[in-house]
Protein backbone atom coordinates (compact mmCIF):
# COMPACT_ATOMS: atom_id res chain seq x y z
CA UNK A 1 0.00 0.00 0.00
CA UNK A 2 2.87 2.41 0.59
CA UNK A 3 4.05 2.18 -3.04
CA UNK A 4 0.92 3.80 -4.64
CA UNK A 5 1.16 6.64 -2.12
CA UNK A 6 4.79 7.31 -3.12
CA UNK A 7 3.85 7.31 -6.80
CA UNK A 8 1.08 9.83 -6.14
CA UNK A 9 3.41 12.06 -4.13
CA UNK A 10 6.09 11.98 -6.84
CA UNK A 11 3.52 12.69 -9.53
CA UNK A 12 2.13 15.62 -7.53
CA UNK A 13 5.62 17.08 -7.05
CA UNK A 14 6.41 16.68 -10.76
CA UNK A 15 3.19 18.43 -11.82
CA UNK A 16 3.70 21.21 -9.27
CA UNK A 17 7.23 21.72 -10.58
CA UNK A 18 6.05 21.94 -14.19
CA UNK A 19 3.36 24.46 -13.26
CA UNK A 20 5.87 26.54 -11.33
CA UNK A 21 8.22 26.61 -14.33
CA UNK A 22 5.45 27.49 -16.77
CA UNK A 23 3.75 30.13 -14.65
CA UNK A 24 0.07 30.87 -15.04
CA UNK A 25 0.39 33.69 -17.56
CA UNK A 26 0.07 31.20 -20.42
CA UNK A 27 -3.13 29.60 -19.20
CA UNK A 28 -6.35 30.41 -21.07
CA UNK A 29 -7.93 31.27 -17.71
CA UNK A 30 -5.36 33.92 -16.76
CA UNK A 31 -6.86 37.16 -15.50
CA UNK A 32 -7.36 39.86 -18.09
CA UNK A 33 -5.81 43.25 -17.73
CA UNK A 34 -2.28 44.55 -17.85
CA UNK A 35 0.31 42.41 -16.13
CA UNK A 36 3.99 41.63 -16.61
CA UNK A 37 3.21 39.05 -19.32
CA UNK A 38 1.69 41.82 -21.45
CA UNK A 39 5.09 43.45 -21.77
CA UNK A 40 5.63 41.25 -24.84
CA UNK A 41 3.00 43.29 -26.68
CA UNK A 42 4.26 45.99 -28.99
CA UNK A 43 2.07 48.54 -30.67
CA UNK A 44 3.84 50.81 -33.12
CA UNK A 45 2.73 53.55 -35.43
CA UNK A 46 4.27 54.58 -38.67
CA UNK A 47 3.39 56.70 -41.63
CA UNK A 48 4.39 56.95 -45.25
CA UNK A 49 2.24 60.04 -45.69
CA UNK A 50 5.15 62.39 -46.37
CA UNK A 51 6.43 60.17 -49.16
CA UNK A 52 2.99 59.75 -50.71
CA UNK A 53 2.00 63.39 -50.27
CA UNK A 54 -1.03 62.50 -48.13
CA UNK A 55 -2.39 64.06 -44.99
CA UNK A 56 -0.41 62.40 -42.14
CA UNK A 57 -3.52 62.34 -39.94
CA UNK A 58 -5.37 60.02 -42.30
CA UNK A 59 -2.60 57.59 -43.20
CA UNK A 60 -1.09 56.56 -39.87
CA UNK A 61 -0.91 52.80 -39.49
CA UNK A 62 -0.71 50.91 -36.27
CA UNK A 63 0.92 47.49 -35.88
CA UNK A 64 0.21 45.12 -32.99
CA UNK A 65 2.57 42.24 -32.19
CA UNK A 66 2.68 39.83 -29.27
CA UNK A 67 5.07 36.94 -28.69
CA UNK A 68 4.53 34.50 -25.83
CA UNK A 69 6.16 31.28 -24.78
CA UNK A 70 3.60 28.47 -24.76
CA UNK A 71 4.12 25.23 -22.86
CA UNK A 72 2.48 22.53 -24.97
CA UNK A 73 1.21 20.58 -21.96
CA UNK A 74 -0.65 23.66 -20.68
CA UNK A 75 -1.66 25.46 -23.88
CA UNK A 76 -2.44 29.17 -23.75
CA UNK A 77 -3.61 32.24 -25.62
CA UNK A 78 -1.81 34.96 -27.54
CA UNK A 79 -3.57 38.19 -28.57
CA UNK A 80 -2.43 41.07 -30.76
CA UNK A 81 -4.74 43.71 -32.15
CA UNK A 82 -8.05 42.17 -33.21
CA UNK A 83 -6.79 38.57 -33.28
CA UNK A 84 -6.44 35.88 -30.61
CA UNK A 85 -4.93 32.43 -30.98
CA UNK A 86 -6.18 29.81 -28.50
CA UNK A 87 -3.81 26.85 -28.19
CA UNK A 88 -5.38 23.91 -26.37
CA UNK A 89 -3.27 21.75 -24.05
CA UNK A 90 -1.48 19.08 -26.09
CA UNK A 91 -1.67 20.88 -29.45
CA UNK A 92 2.11 21.29 -29.54
CA UNK A 93 4.93 19.24 -28.09
CA UNK A 94 7.39 20.91 -25.75
CA UNK A 95 7.66 24.67 -25.58
CA UNK A 96 7.31 27.14 -28.44
CA UNK A 97 7.35 30.90 -28.97
CA UNK A 98 4.09 31.96 -30.63
CA UNK A 99 3.89 35.34 -32.39
CA UNK A 100 0.68 37.06 -33.47
CA UNK A 101 1.09 40.18 -35.65
CA UNK A 102 -1.60 42.41 -37.09
CA UNK A 103 0.51 44.54 -39.47
CA UNK A 104 -2.15 47.24 -39.86
CA UNK A 105 -4.92 47.55 -37.25
CA UNK A 106 -7.23 49.04 -39.88
CA UNK A 107 -7.05 45.84 -42.00
CA UNK A 108 -8.27 42.36 -41.15
CA UNK A 109 -4.97 40.54 -41.84
CA UNK A 110 -2.94 38.59 -39.25
CA UNK A 111 0.42 36.87 -39.51
CA UNK A 112 0.96 33.92 -37.18
CA UNK A 113 4.37 32.47 -36.42
CA UNK A 114 5.85 29.80 -34.18
CA UNK A 115 9.40 28.87 -33.22
CA UNK A 116 10.82 26.35 -33.51
CA UNK A 117 9.41 25.81 -37.01
CA UNK A 118 9.04 22.09 -36.27
CA UNK A 119 6.11 23.03 -33.98
CA UNK A 120 4.11 24.42 -36.93
CA UNK A 121 2.02 21.27 -37.35
CA UNK A 122 -0.47 20.90 -34.54
CA UNK A 123 -1.59 17.68 -32.89
CA UNK A 124 -4.96 19.29 -32.10
CA UNK A 125 -6.55 22.22 -33.93
CA UNK A 126 -5.65 25.70 -32.68
CA UNK A 127 -8.43 28.29 -32.74
CA UNK A 128 -8.01 31.66 -34.46
CA UNK A 129 -10.53 34.23 -33.21
CA UNK A 130 -10.98 37.58 -34.99
CA UNK A 131 -12.73 40.39 -33.13
CA UNK A 132 -14.95 41.82 -35.89
CA UNK A 133 -16.77 44.48 -33.87
CA UNK A 134 -15.96 47.14 -36.50
CA UNK A 135 -17.54 45.18 -39.37
CA UNK A 136 -20.96 46.06 -40.69
CA UNK A 137 -23.38 43.49 -39.21
CA UNK A 138 -24.72 42.45 -42.61
CA UNK A 139 -21.16 41.71 -43.78
CA UNK A 140 -20.28 39.99 -40.51
CA UNK A 141 -23.18 37.59 -40.95
CA UNK A 142 -21.51 36.12 -44.06
CA UNK A 143 -17.87 36.61 -43.02
CA UNK A 144 -15.21 33.88 -42.97
CA UNK A 145 -11.45 33.52 -42.52
CA UNK A 146 -9.15 32.90 -45.49
CA UNK A 147 -5.60 31.60 -45.68
CA UNK A 148 -2.98 33.06 -48.02
CA UNK A 149 -1.53 30.16 -50.01
CA UNK A 150 2.00 31.21 -50.99
CA UNK A 151 2.21 28.42 -53.59
CA UNK A 152 -0.71 29.85 -55.60
CA UNK A 153 -0.57 33.48 -54.46
CA UNK A 154 -4.32 33.26 -53.72
CA UNK A 155 -6.51 33.62 -50.65
CA UNK A 156 -8.33 30.35 -49.88
CA UNK A 157 -11.43 30.14 -47.72
CA UNK A 158 -11.08 28.17 -44.48
CA UNK A 159 -14.00 25.72 -44.70
CA UNK A 160 -14.68 25.51 -40.96
CA UNK A 161 -14.99 29.26 -40.30
CA UNK A 162 -17.87 30.33 -38.10
CA UNK A 163 -19.41 33.65 -37.05
CA UNK A 164 -20.80 34.67 -33.68
CA UNK A 165 -23.15 37.62 -34.10
CA UNK A 166 -23.54 37.70 -30.31
CA UNK A 167 -19.78 38.04 -29.65
CA UNK A 168 -19.02 39.82 -32.97
CA UNK A 169 -16.26 37.32 -33.80
CA UNK A 170 -15.19 35.13 -36.68
CA UNK A 171 -13.33 31.92 -35.79
CA UNK A 172 -11.65 29.02 -37.53
CA UNK A 173 -9.61 26.00 -36.43
CA UNK A 174 -6.02 25.91 -37.69
CA UNK A 175 -3.60 23.05 -38.24
CA UNK A 176 -0.63 25.35 -38.95
CA UNK A 177 0.32 29.03 -38.76
CA UNK A 178 0.57 31.31 -41.76
CA UNK A 179 -1.13 34.54 -42.92
CA UNK A 180 -4.91 34.80 -42.52
CA UNK A 181 -7.60 37.45 -43.02
CA UNK A 182 -11.29 38.00 -42.40
CA UNK A 183 -13.30 38.24 -45.63
CA UNK A 184 -16.88 38.87 -46.58
CA UNK A 185 -18.06 38.39 -50.14
CA UNK A 186 -14.53 37.79 -51.42
CA UNK A 187 -13.16 41.08 -50.06
CA UNK A 188 -11.07 41.72 -46.95
CA UNK A 189 -13.18 42.42 -43.87
CA UNK A 190 -12.75 45.82 -42.34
Amino acid sequence: MARPFRFSRHLAFALAGMLALAGCSNLPTKPSGLDSSDLGTTVTSGSSAGILGLDPQTSVTSTATTTRTIVGLLGGTVTAGDFTVVIPPGAILGTAAVTVTQPDRSHSVVQLGIAPASSNKFLLPVLLVANARVMDRSLLAVAYISYFNPATGQWERMPASSVSLLNLTVTTPLWHFSTYRVESGGKAGW
